[in-house]
């Protein structure tokens, strides 16, 4: 994004990457939240900040969803990338009920979070990167996951809600999370401009996939443009 005249922030979210908690675990989807409002803070405070566009993909595509309905956070727009509303991998029913209950008895239970490097792209250097980073985690506790998937739920029930124009990053061909709730999702923002670039072919990390270029061509094209401009599908 810089080549295309765009600074770019990122963090590392509790227990995750870098940061400080106990890995692939929050006690609260609320704890997140709280940091996505300190960090989009941060980044607004730079001396440098113009306008602020936050992006969120995956899990943090949910998180950004949810932080703007609940008018924690407040930018002009923002980009959900593949945003986790629906899972693509099958869960087992022995592990959705095992996790519910753990999340009240045992809520730092860690499960597999059912995740090979080869479903996040199709570029196998990005796959190589992926399997020897050490700071991948593939497991998610008990806590975490039932406060994602009451977030996602969240989400899409009040998706009519939303009055923040926003551009929606869909692979077509994500292995991990259905496209089909990003499309609800759109289907039901019915308030606010919106726009939905759908990319055929691709996995779960368009950034890091082949052909990332369009994907961060059509950012810098829509960022260009005035927020209040006519949404597009």
């Amino acid at each position: 994004m810089a080549a295309r005249g765009f600074s770019t922030f990122a963090v590392d979210l509790r227990g995750m990457g870098r940061s400080e908690g106990r890995r692939g675990h929050i006690a609260s989807w609320s704890d997140w939240i709280k940091d996505a409002e300190t960090f989009i803070g941060h980044v607004e405070a730079h001396p440098s900040a113009g306008e602020v566009i936050p992006v969120g993909h995956s899990f943090g595509g949910v998180l950004l969803l949810s932080a703007v309905i609940e008018d924690a956070v407040t930018p002009r727009r923002f980009i959900a990338s593949n945003p986790a509303l629906r899972t693509k991998v099958r869960v087992p029913g022995w592990k959705l009920a095992l996790g519910r209950l753990a999340s009240r008895l045992v809520p730092t239970l860690a499960l597999s979070n059912e995740v090979s490097a080869d479903m996040i792209s199709r570029d196998p250097e990005s796959v190589r990167e992926y399997r020897l980073d050490p700071l991948i985690h593939d497991r998610i506790t008990s806590r975490l996951f039932t406060e994602w998937r009451a977030a996602a739920d969240g989400v899409l029930a009040r998706s009519g809600e939303l009055r923040t124009p926003f551009l929606l990053l869909v692979s077509e061909a994500d292995r991990l999370i259905d496209p089909a709730g990003s499309r609800e999702l759109a289907d039901r923002a019915v308030n606010t401009p919106h726009e939905m670039k759908v990319y055929p072919g691709r996995y779960h990390e368009p950034f890091n996939d082949l052909d990332a270029n369009e994907v961060f061509d059509d950012i810098a094209a829509w960022a260009a443009r005035d927020a209040t401009s006519p949404a597009r599908s």
